[in-house]
């Protein structure tokens, strides 16, 4: 194993880490537990509307679980999964072919391993169990329609979604809580 990639999800409103978060980090404990010499790239940016980066409260975190600091990088650019993992790769030195495990919730693994394939790495999932709620099942639909933006290419570098496909994202994405799963409003 070349790296480990514990992936970020939004912070509460008070820039604290969510449940969702903590149950990533618990995940990447157990990664780290299972591959004790892979570095471990912490990924997340400061999303809009918030003061802190979400690598930087995972590293605090795992800090005072006892990680040691020497093994943790800190990816800190990020806005969404796609530039988690464009990132996380330049971060670890861009070769291709790394193999990375790549660490998130359980309805996030298939995007999130797809991604990091669709950026040249060799990748496999660990996930974060999480409740299977109402909440979870919302989140499910959406990460079904971000995985088919993400096969139609429209999360590459330089594409857009066609203006017909957009609309069909706002409408799906107008839902309960008004917000996507990569923490846009």
């Amino acid at each position: 194993m070349d790296a480990i990639l514990v992936l970020g999800v939004e912070l509460d409103a008070k820039d604290r880490p969510t449940d969702e978060l903590a149950a990533r980090l618990d995940a990447g404990l157990a990664a780290m537990e299972r591959w004790p010499d892979a570095p471990v790239v912490l990924c997340g940016g400061v999303l809009p509307g918030h003061a802190r980066a979400e690598a930087d409260v995972m590293r605090e975190m795992l800090l005072a679980r006892g990680v040691d600091p020497a093994r943790l990088l800190c990816e800190r650019q990020s806005q969404n999964t796609m530039e988690n993992l464009r990132f996380a790769k330049a971060l670890l030195g861009g070769g291709g072919g790394l193999r990375v495990r790549v660490v998130t919730s359980d309805y996030h693994r298939l995007r999130a391993v797809l991604t990091a394939r669709r950026n040249g790495m060799r990748a496999r999932g660990w996930v974060a169990r999480l409740p299977r709620d109402a909440a979870w099942r919302t989140l499910r639909l959406k990460e079904w329609a971000y995985t088919l933006d993400l096969l139609m290419g429209w999360q590459d570098e330089g594409r857009s979604r066609p203006a017909f496909t957009q609309r069909a994202f706002d409408l799906v994405f107008s839902g309960r809580d008004g917000r996507d799963p990569e923490g846009r409003a």
